[in-house]
């Protein structure tokens, strides 16, 4: 007896929920493919509005399935099967223990990415990933990219430690993949892993192994917060401080010489002397051992084709973990994330290919240069090489000012041969592009020879017959099962890796649950800079003290009657200086153009006792802005050496002196030996555009100087008799003129710049002329 109705609703029977033949085929495929329990359910539903199936009911057909599947194989051999049956190479060695041969270590790769890494060998990075198994082995992925510049997978290893001897064993591996020996890599990239980088000249002996800069930089920056204190009442914050010690170390980095590699050393060192420990671990862990593998003046050297950086096998990282649903699966279940993940890179990688082989740039039309390359090399070698025929301006055909160096490190013609092709009106021959550049399509690599009698191996069954013939019972077993585990590879009898095994004996402790997340964990110096952003946070909202603010005077054009600056310096009143992360929220932003906004990176503020002009400049070139007395005597200096110029470029006497008086000490301080405690009267502030020139040429750097209109015009100047850096970019000082005061302005790299001052082309030595 009941005593309610019966439930007009089927959901929940058994019967009911069964799957009809056709959603079982529906939900074979779907599960082949990864798709979540509760999106099937979902697309079931839509399809039949009367379908009663749960929730429960899929997960079951999908283990029944999975099970289907392996039937009566191990995990070693179903996955054997699966690499057999799509044609990868693959190869594992075995660990014994407790009698029990274990897989040690498997290297495996897709048959469409070894064609894909005898065709784009030059350059390869290496990285491992983690929380891809049950089995807590670490990923060992190594990717390359192509003439479009997409990454690719070359190969996958599942290594159970990460020391030398198994990634000399996975290296040896990979060149086995390498079908001759001049497909050898010239540039191999890795994180500051030692085990690997010493494996590498151990397989690869003439590769150029380089290490990734972003760790590197990124593991000083946490050293640097560790380190490097301020006194409390100090002027400079210890933010400030850490940023002024980090730009000093990029600038070690970004040396294209080894003579401004030593000077760069020396400043940093100068610097940094109030903290030796940190000196000590820049120079003993990273400078001492590595500068060959990352500073500019030797990594310049090799073929790197721009790549300074491990970031493409990160990158990988990431692509992989989005196919992967959690990270206590099988080997198996983590094969079949990796084969559908290539499946479609494949594709990508073929879209690419397609479009730059039937596809051209409006840029490149009936133009002579570019006539014998168009669907001959990929559209991003033409792009490098249209980016620098833009130099062609200011190199011509000076090899010395060129600097070679898109030829040397990309293997594409640079700005001097440039100019000479345009000179002549001849394009590029196909011969001066790298052959990295002009593979667009998968290029199978021919053969040599009869491959039949290559891989027949007569000689070795022969032998191998011979032995079968001759030998005792116990060898003849050994032939056999060795020959069976080549024949069938199914039938290995290898175990998966070893997992902890719980001691039953042992006091039981609260049970921590495998997480599921595939997500890496945090670096340390994730943790170290969440750390200080929340301190930081926590002081910003404590009121900061107003720095003095001086009175402006007249902005006025300045004349020999009435010399005044066209934009004077006292410091504005603020309430925070620090720099902010938000472009929006920088200080002092709202005082430089918009056109500028989204290419500042950051403004530095300076102390505002009138010299804030040349402790900008100091602060820009030296990475101190105490240093400003020195850069105020060298434009002295400047002025005394080259009177009949300056007069020339000043207009008249009147100007050139009062600018000489300017850069002279006050007079009640011409008696000490330092002017840092006193604040400048209004003769004494740095001016522009009148000292703009003198920095500019004593300094060999462009000095930019950005403002609103009511503070001055933006214009840049440039030295007036140095011949121009290979690298002018790297070499600007933007200064950011607010009323009464100057910043010290951070440019993104490759951002737009003012027009000229209108002096400098009319002054300038005819070898300036190509800044």
């Amino acid at each position: 007896m009941h005593n309610h109705e019966l439930d007009k609703g089927l959901e929940g029977h058994l019967v009911a929920g069964r799957l009809k033949p056709q959603e079982k085929e529906f939900m074979d495929e779907m599960t082949r493919n990864a798709v979540a329990p509760k999106n099937i359910l979902s697309t079931l539903k839509e399809r039949d509005p009367e379908n009663k199936t749960s929730a429960k009911q899929v997960y079951n057909a999908r283990h029944r399935y999975r099970v289907k599947m392996r039937a009566s194989m191990t995990e070693m051999q179903h996955l054997c099967k699966k690499l057999d049956d799509n044609k990868y190479y693959y190869k594992y060695r075995t660990v014994v223990e407790d009698g029990v041969e274990h897989l040690q270590d498997i290297f495996f790769a897709h048959p469409r990415s070894i064609t894909l890494l005898n065709s784009f060998h030059t350059v390869l990075m290496m990285d491992s990933t983690y929380k891809t198994s049950k089995y807590k082995m670490p990923l060992f992925e190594i990717v390359g990219f192509t003439s479009t510049e997409k990454t690719f997978n070359v190969a996958f290893a599942w290594l159970s430690n990460e020391k030398e001897d198994n990634f000399i064993w996975a290296l040896q591996q990979l060149r086995c993949l390498l079908r001759r020996e001049t497909n050898l890599p010239k540039v191999i990239l890795t994180d500051r892993d030692l085990a690997l980088m010493n494996a590498i000249p151990a397989v690869f002996p003439e590769a150029a192994a380089l290490v990734c800069r972003f760790h590197v930089k990124k593991n000083v920056r946490t050293k640097a917060a560790e380190l490097v204190k301020v006194r409390d009442g100090e002027k400079v914050k210890a933010a400030d401080m850490r940023e002024r010690v980090c730009l000093a170390f990029e600038d070690v980095l970004n040396s294209s010489t080894e003579a401004e590699y030593t000077e760069n050393v020396m400043a940093f060192r100068k610097l940094c002397e109030r903290w030796p420990k940190f000196v000590r671990y820049v120079e003993e862990t990273i400078l001492d051992t590595d500068k060959e593998k990352l500073v500019s003046a030797w990594v310049d050297k090799y073929m790197h084709m721009g790549n300074h950086t491990t970031n493409r096998a990160e990158s990988a990282h990431g692509v992989l973990k989005s196919y992967l649903t959690d990270g206590l699966g099988d080997l198996v279940k983590g094969w079949e994330s990796i084969h559908r993940m290539l499946g479609n890179q494949f594709t990508q990688v073929q879209t690419e290919f397609g479009q730059n082989m039937y596809v051209y740039g409006h840029t490149y039309r009936k133009k002579t240069l570019y006539s014998t390359l168009m669907f001959k090399v990929s559209r991003r070698a033409m792009r490098y090489i249209h980016t620098e025929s833009k130099r062609v301006e200011f190199t011509g055909m000076d090899s010395m000012k060129c600097g070679c160096l898109m030829r040397t490190n990309y293997g594409l013609p640079c700005a001097c041969l440039i100019a000479k092709k345009l000179h002549h009106n001849r394009p590029i021959r196909l011969d001066e592009v790298y052959k990295h550049w002009k593979i667009i399509c998968f290029q199978d690599e021919e053969v040599g020879g009869d491959v039949e009698d290559d891989y027949a191996c007569t000689a070795e069954w022969q032998a191998i017959q011979e032995r079968l013939r001759t030998a005792d019972v116990s060898m003849k077993n050994e032939i056999r099962d060795q020959l069976r585990k080549i024949a069938y590879p199914t039938t290995t009898d290898v175990e998966p890796p070893t997992t902890n095994v719980k001691s039953k004996g042992a006091k039981k402790k609260k049970v921590v649950r495998g997480t599921r997340s595939t997500s890496r964990d945090k670096s340390r110096w994730e943790h170290v800079e969440e750390y200080f952003t929340e301190t930081q946070t926590s002081q910003s909202s404590k009121p900061s003290p107003s720095i003095p603010s001086h009175s402006r005077p007249s902005s006025s054009q300045p004349t020999a009657s009435n010399p005044m600056p066209t934009v004077s310096e006292a410091p504005l009143t603020v309430s925070n200086p620090l720099p902010l992360t938000s472009s929006s929220q920088i200080f002092g932003i709202s005082h430089m153009p918009k056109f500028m906004h989204p290419f500042i990176e950051d403004i530095i503020n300076v102390d505002g006792d009138g010299y804030c002009g040349n402790r900008a400049v100091a602060l820009a070139q030296r990475g101190n802005e105490d240093d400003f007395e020195l850069i105020r005597c060298n434009m002295s200096r400047e002025l005394r050496l080259n009177k009949d110029m300056y007069v020339a470029i000043f207009g008249c006497e009147e100007r050139y002196q009062y600018i000489c008086d300017a850069l002279l000490p006050p007079p009640r301080t011409r008696q000490r030996t330092s002017i840092r405690n006193s604040v400048a009267p209004m003769d004494k502030w740095f001016t522009l555009p009148d000292m703009g020139h003198i920095v500019a040429t004593i300094l060999d750097r462009v000095v930019v100087q950005l403002s609103i209109l009511q503070n001055g015009p933006c214009e840049t100047f440039f030295p007036l008799r140095s011949i121009p850096s290979p690298n002018p970019s790297s070499r600007v000082i933007c200064l950011g003129a607010l009323p009464d005061h100057y910043l010290l302005v951070k440019l993104k790299v490759g951002c737009p710049i003012p027009k000229s001052n209108k002096s400098w082309k009319q002054y300038c030595a005819k070898q300036s002329l190509g800044w």
